[in-house]
């Protein structure tokens, strides 16, 4: 076979193809347009077992075989550096100044290698870093993830039983390639080959005789996928699909070579956007077993391509014109938590409000107090430990009052919303920091939800607030006179769809509460302060994304701030109280090294300005965390230094 005679027959089938949940509209018209295209062999050797070639800088192409191992080749094919032993899978990411991380499988040992290799010294060897072996599965294939926010680089692993393991593989801050596992979940069956697009963080899995499907590669969504293209008759795919890339784009190139040909894909920005489909069809037999591109300009793209019949690394030319894209702007700054809570006891819907119990004699002793809406309260220490639990039904929120008195014992209080029995259930909380039950406060409400307390500065009276899913508020003074503790219903008002969130600023006698697909408002907190909210903050999905969930106040000394939890986004703002204008807004992500993940899906939070002892000497911020990862466990609580926040803010 004379390699240099190849020419390839370019057929564009332009087609729209329309994706609902796992299907695709194909009954559409399709334009084919022929053109004749010359290839060219980049590297052909007897026997090169080859897998996949993927440029490399500039300048250069990296490259993998059964028998000759990774390899750098210039443009002219030779081999500038090798490594050798039995390979396939492939993908590389930039590490900066020329150096880039390769990730490739060894198959003889059935593990990941990563190398390090510059593109300014060709002639070096690659710098085996770290290699991933899985103990008790088989790795099929490995694509790269490299953060836009953070620069960290992530490996999502196939393995020979169905599943997929995502590890972070190299750390930006610190320049190290490490060994995370941050998660595993089930894969399609025969999956094939995997690629991932950085900017917008979605992951592409090809199982081989039915389609491609796309992942958030954010542990911390729910893991659901989405069919990118089909198997006839339901998509334009035909034949094993051996191979996946992504152009600059966001575009897909999926290698099919059973019927020599790669067919490229335009990912529509919306649902009920059309998609748009190029097929590139290959004269001569190419068994096209891999493929990747290289830019030329935005209207041509050179293929590179492994054709299995040939044994050879091959490059052409095609026309296909990239789309413009715009870099997102991320305006949300990621940091982690320091710490977390041990899970509660049970999976699902569960864990939901904190606060924190500040002990005015100990604050290292101080405590976090946690509702699980499926058993009761849990009380933890500044380490996240459970301390205690006590069973008192489907709490929901949970807020605290200092400095109650009832039959002469000073304590402090806690009081949540019990679901079980539409009640006020009050905790006493000791001087030692003993929590125990105390008391059940019946309400008027059908299904009580949200809850906060307050302390009245001129009456010194204590009051609950406490709502259901229909909007209204009631406020109960609590009565500590008698002996037993009651609840009286002083006043009543309403927002117009669901609240859950509230939290009262003593200092200004302002009770500011949220309605979860609407917004923030304020209204007094005390007892005659009327019956109309002002509103604060409309959410707008740019700083708030409903739901408007968890919020407290941190009393800072120059300046007070309301931190709010937008649910929508799995992100944080924090509101001056001066202002009542958004100041900065965070997420909080993974911090593997630690064995901390991020948190999503924060129903509750708590903050408190207090000195909690030298770990957190200007206070601490408690948020829930809806999805526990690494590994998959109950939801819990993650605690977050102060310092983190405050130098966002002043960075602004």
């Amino acid at each position: 076979m004379n390699l240099f005679k190849y020419s390839m027959l370019i057929t564009a089938l332009v087609s729209g193809l329309s994706a609902c949940g796992s299907t695709q509209n194909t009954d559409t018209q399709t334009t084919a347009h022929k053109t004749r295209h010359s290839s060219t062999v980049l590297l052909a050797k007897e026997k090169l077992n080859g897998h996949k070639v993927m440029p490399f800088g500039d300048k250069f192409w990296v490259a993998n075989s059964e028998n000759y191992g990774v390899m750098l080749l210039n443009s002219d094919g030779q081999i500038m550096a090798q490594h050798s032993g039995n390979y396939e899978g492939l993908d590389v990411r930039p590490l900066g100044k020329a150096q880039y991380l390769i990730a490739s499988i060894e198959k003889e040992q059935g593990q990941v290698n990563l190398f390090r290799k510059s593109a300014k010294q060709a002639a070096s060897e690659f710098e085996l870093s770290a290699s991933i072996k899985l103990e008790k599965a088989s790795i099929n294939n490995v694509c790269l993830y490299q953060s836009a926010k953070t620069q960290d680089i992530y490996a999502f692993i196939l393995t020979a039983q169905n599943t997929v393991e995502q590890r972070m593989v190299y750390q930006a801050n610190s320049e190290q390639v490490v060994n995370y596992l941050i998660r595993q979940f089930s894969a399609p069956p025969e999956s094939s080959a995997c690629a991932v697009d950085d900017q917008t963080a979605q992951l592409y899995i090809a199982e081989e005789m039915t389609g491609v499907w796309q992942y958030s590669v954010n542990p911390e969504r729910d893991l659901s996928r989405k069919a990118i293209a089909l198997q006839k008759p339901f998509g334009q795919l035909e034949g094993e699909i051996k191979d996946i890339s992504l152009l600059a784009d966001g575009s897909l190139l999926v290698a099919l070579p059973e019927i020599s040909a790669v067919q490229h894909y335009q990912i529509p920005a919306s649902e009920s956007a059309k998609w748009a489909m190029q097929e590139f069809k290959f004269a001569d037999g190419i068994a096209n077993e891999s493929v990747s591109a290289k830019v030329l300009s935005q209207n041509k793209v050179l293929l590179a391509l492994y054709d299995d019949e040939s044994m050879s690394y091959q490059t052409t030319a095609v026309p296909l014109k990239l789309k413009a894209r715009e870099l997102t702007k991320n305006a949300i700054t990621e940091i982690t938590a320091d710490a977390q809570t041990q899970p509660v006891a049970r999976f699902g819907d569960a864990a939901d409000d904190p606060e924190i119990w500040v002990n005015p004699n100990n604050p290292e002793a101080s405590l976090i107090l946690g509702t699980d809406k499926r058993y009761g309260l849990y009380v933890y220490d500044l380490q996240g430990n459970t301390q205690t639990s006590i069973d008192s039904g489907r709490v929901n929120n949970v807020d605290i009052s200092y400095g109650a008195t009832f039959k002469g014992e000073q304590f402090d209080i806690a009081a949540a919303s019990n679901r079980s029995f539409n009640t006020i259930s009050l905790y006493k909380i000791s001087q030692n920091g003993q929590v125990s039950a105390l008391a059940d406060l019946p309400t008027s409400l059908p299904d009580v939800y949200g809850l906060c307390t307050y302390k009245s500065p001129e009456t010194h009276n204590h009051y609950v607030f406490i709502n259901d899913e229909s909007g209204v508020f009631h406020q109960y003074l609590v009565d500590f006179s008698g002996e037993k503790i009651t609840g009286k219903l002083v006043r009543e008002f309403k927002v117009n769809s669901q609240p859950e969130g509230c939290v009262a600023d003593a200092d200004t006698q302002t009770l500011y509460l949220g309605e979860e697909g609407y917004g923030l408002w304020k209204i007094s907190a005390e007892e005659n302060g009327g019956i109309q909210p002002t509103l604060v903050y409309k959410n707008d999905q740019k700083v708030i994304f409903d739901d408007l969930e968890g919020m407290s106040i941190y009393h800072g000394k120059n300046e007070k701030y309301l931190v709010v939890s937008s649910q929508g986004n799995d992100s944080y703002v924090v509101f001056s109280l001066k202002t009542e204008k958004p100041l900065v807004q965070f997420s909080v992500g993974a911090d593997p090294a630690n064995g901390i993940d991020g948190a999503s899906e924060t129903d509750g939070l708590a903050v408190t300005s207090a000195y909690l002892g030298p770990q957190y000497p200007n206070g601490l911020l408690v948020v829930q965390d809806g999805r526990n990862v690494m590994p998959a466990q109950p939801q819990n609580f993650k605690l977050v230094n102060w310092d983190k926040i405050e130098a966002l803010i002043n960075a602004k």
